[in-house]
């Protein structure tokens, strides 16, 4: 295969700048790469879109179980959906998606030799779009990534709104490589195993070419943030009613319910005691401020002391192909693999605000007793450290294969066509999750003689079990006052295990033929044409409890089933207007069985007035149609905390929230882009020298989206009624005479507009290092996103478009740094090399809606700047480097992550951005043979 410019640049450094990577003046053959960015381009010149380029040595130098992990760290993407970020989703704690601009990593269109991969759909959907899951794509078959940093619909079809990441396997390979490693962070725990092989031979006298790759890795991730001094600082946004400003960022913040249980209401000499493991009272030492669930100082630990701070994820991709060519004019080709990934989380505990004991419960210590009458109540609070945290395992499974030709027709024509069929198996499976309804009953216990006849016997039992309830068979009553008093009897009794199910298909057939049309004098008009039929399906299935909504706080997952198809057709050309300057054009047509006709179009040009330099603009329509969920999953509950006014008091309660329900009637979203850009390799004195420089603007309308509770709950305390009207509302138990929210329902909508503007730089250069010893070389790339806007106008009435620019908070749709920069530095020659790697995040605010007229006040917005440092290297030894001993160390200087709180979650810092881990290392050795 003839590599261009194009993929030798491109291992320079982690992010090749498009001036490298489309920095190739040859023209195409059969063996000539294809640019992602355009069908019809024969080089990289010729493509109005940037492009940039990973190469296979760079997943090789860091040590990367996962391509996520490479991605990541390219300023263009944001950590949205990775495992460092995943603390609170249960619906797919390992996933890890690509997420450009930070738009969703549903707009981010993701292929595999430029064929769509069949997407991860979970259960739950609940904040978790339906998108490419990175785990499961082989990265030992990798031969590089192009990301394509524009709108792409024109070319590939939905979902390519932000740009397109284009993962190129290997097609041909002789001989074994095989690699083995491991790693663990300083604090002992993040233990990595990674053992892979690379097998490839030739045959039929080198006309065919068979590989096969197996990649197995087990990451163990992070158990609780207490493990962390930063996490022992217990820092979080908290509501501060009576101090200087609205919020408070404090350290010491710790749950307020207290892990015995506290009296809320009642009479008065009984509010405010907590209960000793003995069942004896005591005063309970509360902190100042309170905020619902939490306080500033007092006794306790956080609510999440014990959840999981970075989830474990284990996974096995194994993947083979087969090439053959029938003649020089005639190639046939089947590929395709199975790939499956494990998930692990430990999550919340049982966590009450207000529940009601009736004054006959048998667990009610004398003192308590003695002051409530048997027909009387009183209200406790209590957080279950001693009941056990929610254990939930997701598996995610993907079989899937594709068989195709490609050929020449003669002169500059060429064809290509392939049929794939893909699968995703996920699976759900939880443990110790509450089931509402059994709780209810074992928490009200009473005993047995009393409340038949009046006598007490000392039989405990559930009150529904005396009444011959049949719903509450095998009831076991449960203690909650007093820490450590619950029976493992009753503790099995509550707890049950979650199971969903959802299979997903999607089936494609696809066919382009590209070539020369007709010559002008600057050169051929080149043009392709395609078609594409694409069926997809979802089905999803659940246990009977968790179908009736029935477990407390997650794991619920309402059966249902869906599909779509589309049909579609393009065809793109590229015209040479004259020497030096080319304009290219696309247009694609889709007919979706439910969103009717849509069509995407793309415009540019480019014009190199200098050799080595070219300047680039391009404008495009992209769409994203609504997945099978945003149509048609009936959603989920998970019942959590919300704060919410209501009739002018805030008020937190516990209540059931549906933030997931689809809809039907949902429109796709239209997206409009921009780019233009200026790239410049350099020749003669300034070989090795690649710079480029490209604004983008990408603005999307009738944004498909399912809006948070908590965002919901933004609009409405903001006095937007219509979302006020999401919730529904009945009398306060607290506060007789008032009203409370008490559960909320909400589905998917077409709501508002998304705006992103922004300037992308990239800075290469690579030359000879003779002070470094035989085929000494110093490496440089340097590359950065600086962004003008990002701005959200939610679309209600009276509503006013924000930019988040500047916000690193982790709950704000749009918020983003201002600025995000990454260098790397490599130092090598014959037999070693070693890498610096620095990544830097500008300083901001932890929201743009704090401390501004009009919002709330907080005492510290600030978010400073933080820096990363990786280092890494590699020793050869042998024949042909046939021997690599390679190491890395990650967060050299062991930065802690900064205070950014999802107060909502109560998480303290944000992983989209900043490390979790803290300081680790890796080491391996890799044979080519």
């Amino acid at each position: 295969m003839k590599l261009t410019l194009l993929t030798a640049c491109s291992g320079l450094a982690l992010l090749t700048s498009p001036a490298a990577a489309q920095d190739s003046a040859e023209p195409a053959d059969a063996d000539t790469i294809v640019v992602t960015a355009s069908r019809t381009a024969q080089n990289g010149l010729d493509a109005p879109t940037p492009t940039q380029v990973i190469g296979d040595e760079v997943l090789d130098r860091q040590g990367s179980e996962t391509i996520m992990e490479v991605l990541n760290q390219n300023p263009a993407f944001k950590a949205t959906r990775s495992p460092n970020a995943n603390a609170t989703n249960l619906s797919s704690p390992g996933q890890a998606t690509a997420d450009l601009r930070g738009l969703g990593g549903q707009r981010t269109l993701v292929l595999v030799n430029g064929s769509r991969v069949v997407p991860f759909a979970p259960a739950a959907n609940q904040s978790v779009p339906t998108t490419t899951d990175l785990n499961l794509i082989p990265t030992i078959m990798i031969d590089r990534i192009d990301v394509v940093t524009g709108g792409a619909s024109a070319l590939y079809g939905s979902d390519a709104v932000s740009g397109v990441v284009n993962l190129i396997m290997k097609t041909k390979y002789d001989g074994i490589d095989a690699r083995v490693q491991t790693g663990i962070s300083e604090q002992g725990d993040d233990r990595r195993f990674r053992v892979g092989f690379l097998a490839g031979t030739g045959f039929a006298g080198g006309r065919g070419n068979a590989l096969l790759s197996v990649d197995y890795s087990d990451v163990e991730g992070v158990g609780s943030f207490y493990t962390r001094d930063w996490g022992r600082r217990g820092q979080l946004i908290v509501t501060n009613r009576n101090g200087p400003t609205n919020l408070l960022l404090a350290e010491n913040v710790v749950n307020s319910l207290g892990a015995g249980g506290v009296i809320v209401t009642g009479p008065a000499a009984l509010v405010g005691q907590t209960f000793n493991p003995d069942g004896s009272l005591r005063r309970f030492n509360y902190g100042s401020p309170i905020d619902g669930r939490v306080m500033v100082g007092g006794e306790g630990i956080s609510v999440n002391a014990q959840t999981t701070t970075v989830p474990g994820v284990e996974r096995l991709t194994a993947y083979g192909s087969v090439y053959f060519d029938f003649s020089d004019r005639l190639t046939a080709y089947v590929e395709g693999g199975w790939s499956k990934a494990q998930g692990d989380i430990q999550s919340a505990v049982l966590r009450l605000d207000r529940q009601a004991i009736r004054g006959d419960n048998a667990f009610l210590p004398a003192a308590v007793r003695a002051l409530v009458a048997p027909t009387g109540s009183i209200n406790i609070s209590r957080i279950g450290f001693d009941i056990g945290n929610n254990q939930f395992r997701i598996t995610n499974e993907t079989p899937h294969a594709t068989i195709g030709v490609k050929g020449k027709l003669g002169g500059s024509w060429s064809w290509d066509a392939h049929a794939s069929y893909g699968e995703n198996y996920y699976r759900q499976r939880a443990s110790k999750v509450l089931i509402t309804s059994n709780l209810n009953f074992a928490i009200d216990a009473v005993d047995q003689g009393r409340f038949l006849t009046g006598t007490p016997n000392g039989a405990i039992v559930c009150r529904a079990v005396a009444q011959n309830n049949p719903a509450a068979a095998g009831c076991q009553p449960l203690n909650l006052f007093g820490e450590g008093n619950t029976s493992a009897a009753a503790r099995d009794y509550i707890w049950g295990e979650p199971a969903s199910d959802v299979d997903y298909t999607q089936l494609t057939v696809a066919a382009n033929i590209v070539g020369d049309l007709f010559d002008l004098p600057a050169g051929p008009v080149r043009v392709a044409v395609g078609g594409e039929y694409r069926r997809e399906t979802e089905d999803l299935t659940a246990d009977p409890i968790a179908a009736a909504n029935g477990y407390l706080g997650a794991g619920n997952a309402v059966p249902w089933s869906g599909d779509f198809n589309v049909k579609e057709a393009y065809l793109e050309g590229t015209v040479p207007l004259f020497t030096g300057f080319s304009a290219n054009g696309a247009v694609r047509y889709a007919d979706y069985s439910t969103a009717g006709g849509q069509v995407a179009w793309k415009g540019g040009a480019v014009w190199s007035p200098l050799e080595g330099l070219n300047l680039r603009v391009s404008r495009s329509r992209d769409i994203r149609a609504p997945a099978l969920n945003e149509l048609f999953s009936p959603g989920s509950v998970l019942t959590n905390p919300l704060t919410l006014i209501v009739d002018g008091v805030s008020k937190t309660n516990n209540i059931p929230q549906n933030a997931t329900a689809g809809n039907v009637n949902v429109r796709p979203e239209l997206a409009d882009t921009w780019t233009a850009g200026i790239a410049y390799r350099g020749t003669g004195g300034l070989r090795g020298l690649g710079l480029s420089l490209d604004w983008y603007r990408i603005e999307i309308n009738d944004a498909i989206s399912n809006p948070t509770s908590a965002q919901i709950a933004a609009l409405c305390n903001g006095g937007d009624q219509a979302f006020c009207s999401a919730f529904t509302y009945g009398p306060d138990p607290a506060n007789p005479g008032q009203r409370i929210h008490t559960a909320f329902l909400s589905g998917t909508i077409n709501l508002g507009s998304f705006l992103q503007e922004g300037i992308d730089a990239t800075l290469q250069y690579d030359t000879a290092a003779a002070f470094l010893g035989s085929g000494g070389r110093y490496a440089m790339s340097a590359s950065g996103t600086y962004v003008l806007h990002s701005v959200v106008d939610t679309g209600t009435l009276g509503s006013v478009p924000i930019d988040h620019v500047g916000a690193m908070n982790p709950y704000t749709l749009g918020a983003i740094p201002t600025f995000r920069g990454d260098l790397t530095q490599t130092f090598s020659a014959d037999h070693w090399e070693v890498s610096l790697q620095t990544m830097f995040i500008s300083a901001g605010v932890q929201d743009v809606t704090f401390n501004v007229p009009g919002g709330q006040t907080i005492n510290d917005n600030r978010v400073p700047a933080t820096w990363y440092f990786n280092l890494n290297g590699k020793f050869w030894a042998g024949a042909d480097k046939r021997y690599e001993l390679f190491w890395a160390i990650n967060n050299l200087l062991d930065q802690d992550p900064r205070a950014t709180p999802y107060f909502v979650l109560n998480a303290p810092v944000n992983g989209q951005y900043y490390d979790k881990i803290g300081r680790r290392y890796t080491a391996g050795v890799r044979v080519r043979l």
